[in-house]
């Protein structure tokens, strides 16, 4: 017998807004090969005029690889080719990254609501979808990072439900881990990835050691045009249930 409740989306329930959330990255990305090859000078024309907000830059891919040189020897090469564009908001707190198949909108801290991302990235995916003319959404994936910094002496599981222990009986004590879970979501059409990670925090900072969570959930089947709403409405819930549940105290301790 399942002592397991089954995980169950439920758009009717509402989550708290965090005035002070630890998340220092929000991410949506959408993927969707064009049907129509993006022109490098004509796009850039067009991202240019319709968002004067943002500053455009090149975005290359470089390839690295080994080739046989006289003597039998290897040679490593290296070559770059154009893979999209990079653009940025002029207060550096909104990035799009245009690529050849698919889009990427991040926001930095600090993170506002989630109406408020969408808002900023939907006319990016609204433009994409004008000039690419792409038949149907490949994947979606939505990534949240939260930085929760420890002073000395503070351990993780003051802020978290479960945190990874090092090997059994060395009687030794971890100061930095990293541990991914892989959690497929049984009668939905999603992936949960839940990262938790802790690493020396930089020295400016003031703090010992820095805690990362990191909730990556993903569609597991595309997407129809017309499903996208209802699509980031579902991933919205699992990654505020997902965030909820494994924060101790969230609402009280960055409200």
């Amino acid at each position: 017998m399942n002592s397991h409740p089954r995980f169950q989306i439920d758009l009717a329930e509402e989550f708290p807004r965090l005035h002070h959330a630890p998340l220092v990255e929000a991410v949506l990305q959408i993927n969707a090969p064009p049907l129509k090859p993006f022109q490098q000078s004509e796009l850039k024309d067009l991202l240019s005029k319709r968002f004067e907000g943002y500053v455009v830059h090149d975005q290359l891919q470089l390839e690295t690889g080994f080739r046989g040189a006289p003597g039998g020897n290897l040679e490593m090469h290296h070559k770059s080719q154009w893979d999209g564009y990079r653009l940025h908001s002029k207060d550096e707190k909104h990035i799009c990254q245009w690529k050849k198949s698919s889009l990427v909108f991040s926001r930095l801290r600090p993170y506002e609501t989630w109406n408020d991302l969408l808002n900023a990235a939907m006319p990016f995916w609204e433009a994409y979808r004008e000039v690419g003319e792409p038949e149907i959404i490949e994947a979606i994936a939505v990534r949240f990072i939260s930085q929760i910094p420890l002073r000395a002496n503070e351990k993780p599981s003051k802020y978290v439900q479960q945190v990874p222990l090092p090997l059994k009986g060395l009687g030794l004590r971890a100061d930095s881990f990293f541990h991914q879970d892989s959690i497929p979501l049984k009668g939905y059409p999603y992936e949960l990835k839940l990262i938790r990670a802790m690493q020396p925090a930089a020295e400016t900072t003031g703090s010992k050691s820095v805690l990362i969570v990191d909730i990556d959930v993903s569609t597991t089947m595309a997407v129809p045009f017309n499903q996208l709403p209802r699509t980031l409405d579902e991933m919205r819930y699992i990654k505020n249930k997902v965030f909820y549940t494994y924060m101790k105290d969230a609402e009280k301790r960055f409200q």
